[in-house]
């Protein structure tokens, strides 16, 4: 049931970030590949091998993890910090010897591997953290979101790819939570809200003026976190509903001069939630649950027909072709008009005597 889940987030998420990729793409924004990557005649990995390529890579790690998890218990702590530092090592060496080829399957192969190589550190701190040191659990999400955030962001200024960005907002996600966490034992809901939400506006500023690459994994990152953010305090403060409802607003709003779909439907998505969500909370016991299901029913109506209606202004009608030709006034003169009768063709025309 859990690998059921897990593989739909990650098409969901897939979607999302494609969806981006496209926009991001059809308006021009994407980064200028190298000219070496962009020649033509060069012989290329099929995309059919890279993914049985994967697929094998997937079946040897997973054969060496179970390995190592028969004697895991058997380790020392020092011995699990030194099992996931050299995962990180071995990771970030083949991508550092392998970096230079510039076939895209083998470019691809680093984003992955380097990406392996950011999880390696998080783990080998972890354990450092807790189990060698004993430290607290918020300590050591601390210490992890930390160390991960300082190393993502190494290898995001060597190669400024989209793995490499997710690992850095990732560590920066982490880092936010640990700090609260570490601040305040017991600290309340309102806090992981508002920080993560003001995070995630942030987090789509820096990708929207371009200084965080690529923008196409910046913006959607942002969004999604500025979205879901307020939802983690809306049941404790019922106020916190009214930041969720403007921030979705504003998603929708923006994707109208954006012409960005994926932005549209997020906002529609996030709007629907918040909404539905204050229907129940205020309404179930003045209305009953069926009238605050026909008030809810009604929204969704409301919010499908303004949905549709942004959805035709992000896809405007494309103009008419400079080259086609307009028909001449030559050809209109021919055409015959209703004037209330034929005209005489030139037999019926009297004769000049």
């Amino acid at each position: 049931m859990r690998i059921v889940w897990l593989t739909q987030i990650v098409v969901v998420v897939g979607l999302i970030f494609g969806s981006f990729y496209y926009w991001a793409r059809r308006q021009k924004m994407l980064a200028a590949k190298p000219a070496a990557e962009t020649e033509q005649g060069t012989r290329r990995i099929s995309l059919l091998t890279e993914a049985v390529a994967y697929v094998g890579a997937i079946l040897i790690l997973a054969g060496g993890a179970a390995a190592i998890g028969q004697r895991w218990h058997g380790f020392t702590d020092w011995a699990h910090v030194g099992v996931f530092a050299g995962v990180a090592v071995f990771f970030l060496l083949v991508g550092v010897i392998v970096r230079r080829v510039r076939e895209p399957a083998i470019q691809r192969l680093v984003d992955v591997v380097w990406f392996l190589s950011v999880a390696g550190v998080a783990g080998a701190v972890g354990f450092a953290a807790h189990d060698v040191y004993g430290n607290s659990g918020p300590v050591t999400a601390l210490a992890v979101g930390v160390a991960v955030t300082v190393y993502a962001a190494v290898l995001w200024l060597a190669r400024q790819h989209a793995l490499q960005n997710l690992a850095v907002f990732a560590g920066l996600v982490v880092t936010i939570c640990g700090a609260i966490v570490t601040i305040d034992t017991s600290p309340s809901s309102l806090a992981f809200a508002l920080l993560l939400w003001g995070f995630g506006l942030a987090w789509v500023w820096l990708g929207w003026r371009r200084y965080v690459e690529p923008l196409w994994v910046t913006v959607p990152c942002g969004v999604i976190l500025a979205l879901i953010a307020p939802s983690l305090a809306a049941g404790e403060y019922g106020w916190v509903y009214a930041i969720g409802i403007a921030t979705a607003a504003a998603a929708m709003t923006a994707s109208v001069p954006l012409r960005n779909t994926p932005l549209l439907a997020l906002g529609t998505v996030a709007m629907f939630g918040y909404v539905t969500s204050v229907v129940i909370r205020y309404f179930h016991q003045s209305l009953g649950v069926p009238g605050a299901l026909a008030i809810t029913g009604v929204l969704i109506l409301v919010l499908a027909a303004v949905s549709a209606r942004l959805m035709r202004k992000t896809h405007p009608p494309k103009p008419e072709q400079p080259g086609r030709e307009k028909p001449s006034q030559a050809t209109d003169s021919l055409t015959p008009k209703d004037s209330g009768g034929e005209k005489p063709s030139q037999r019926d025309l009297p004769k000049a005597s």
